[in-house]
This record gives structure tokens, sequence and C-alpha cells, in this order.
């Protein structure tokens, strides 16, 4: 049987030389999704230890102005401690997108929403109004995180089978769908520029890369990844009021 060989904590490892020489851990894919960013502002985040501010110091790197976001100062110490040995400069905010989008309404050009940051969200209505509020009017955002359906399945007997429910039934089941993140959207004023399903992350581990011994072909059966890009509509034109009669 095809099995999936376990990566090495090695393999993980990032060298801060990289970003010291402009590099960029996005996929052709997602660069192709950001398009232009140079001297956009632009909001990164939230920054974890998982993902250590990477896309905030790519986008550095691609010339946007950015301010990286993070719920506290203890969730960003291993990535600013990467900032500081590349040699970038960032600006740091700390706190919820709702603490951000009172602090600095209307601020930024992009909001850069990184993997893993969909976990902590419990009421998508108001995380996606409050990533309207942050941006300016034409502003947009661009999501790169794990895809829910992939946390339904799992392996039995060398299987892939659904293990859970994809609806909110149970404590265990999915607590979100994407109808549930796309609606929210739509209802916060933004239009969908473009979403795209992916079977894998090149950089994060996924629900799927979990299951131990998968085979390649199954894996690639179940998207486990998903990327998002979003305008913020422009508000109304406004008319101009009919003369008063004669």
């Amino acid at each position: 049987m095809s099995r999936t060989l376990e990566p090495s904590p090695s393999w993980f490892e990032i060298d801060p030389a990289f970003y010291a020489h402009g590099g960029s851990c996005f996929s052709d894919l997602e660069a192709e999704y950001l398009g232009a960013v140079a001297g956009l502002r632009v909001l990164a985040g939230p920054v974890s230890p998982h993902n250590r501010a990477e896309e905030a110091l790519s986008l550095a790197n691609l010339g946007a102005r950015v301010t990286a976001w993070a719920p506290d100062p203890a969730a960003a110490e291993l990535a600013r401690r990467l900032a500081a040995d590349a040699g970038i400069e960032l600006t740091w905010e700390f706190g919820t997108l709702e603490t951000l989008a009172a602090r600095a309404p209307a601020a930024f050009d992009l909001l850069y929403h990184a993997w893993g940051g969909l976990d902590a969200v419990e009421d998508f209505d108001a995380w996606a109004s409050r990533a309207a509020a942050i941006l300016r009017p034409g502003g947009r955002l661009s999501l790169y995180d794990r895809h829910p359906f992939a946390r339904i399945v799992g392996l039995h007997k060398g299987l892939l089978v659904i293990s859970r429910s994809y609806f909110h039934f149970r404590d265990s089941d999915n607590p979100w769908t994407l109808a549930d993140l796309l609606t929210a959207l739509a209802d916060a004023g933004f239009s969908l520029d473009a979403f795209e399903e992916i079977a894998g992350s090149e950089r994060y581990r996924t629900d799927i890369d979990r299951l131990p011994g998968l085979a390649w072909e199954q894996r690639l059966r179940v998207p486990s990844a998903m990327l998002l890009s979003a305008s913020l509509a422009d508000p109304p034109p406004r008319v101009a009021a009919a003369p008063a009669p004669q």
C-alpha cells in the first residue's frame, strides 16, 4: 500500500535569511490571488506561534506597508524574534479584531487573514462586520485557511470515511460550514472575487495530513485548504435631492 512519509520537525524550521533576502512564503496560486500589494496598507494576522508572521514578512518584502496583528504579545513572541533575526521591522497591534476595528476604522487596504485564524471565530456575522469595518471602501480580504470539509473525514481499516457531521448537531461536529462564512461576508458588504478549494497546503499541516498512514491517492480526494479573495463594496453613490417645487 502506498503510504505518506511522516514529516520531520526539521522540515518546518524557518531560516531568517530567507526573509532577510526578500523571500516570500506564498505559493504561486496565493500570489496570484493577492495581486500587486506594493504600497498597500495591510493588516496581517492573527499571528500565532504556528504561523510566526511569515505572511506579514512576505508582504513586507513585496512592498506592502504591513501591520502584524496578534491576540496578545505572547502569541507574537516567536514571530517578533523571526522578524528581528531577518532584519524586518513590522508595526504591531494586539487584541481582538473587534478591538482593532474600533481603534483603526477604515485604516487598511487589505486584510490578510492567516492560517488558523478562523478557529477562534464563534460568530461569523460579527467577524465579517469587523473585517469590513477595518477596511477602507473598496478594500480587500485575502483568506487562507483550513477547509471545513477536511474535519469530517477519518480512517477506518485504511479507508477514508465520513467520521463526523459536516453540520453542527453535536459538539464533535463541524462548528461552521462554508455557507456560514460566505453568507456572513456577503451580508457585511463583501463581494466574492475568487474562491479556491485545495487538496493540500504547501506550508501547513492540515487535518488530512494528521491522519496516520493516509495514501497519497486518498489525500487528493478531499479539500483540506481554501483560498478566498473578496472586495468590500464602495458606498452607494449619493443621489442628488430633487429641487423644491417653485
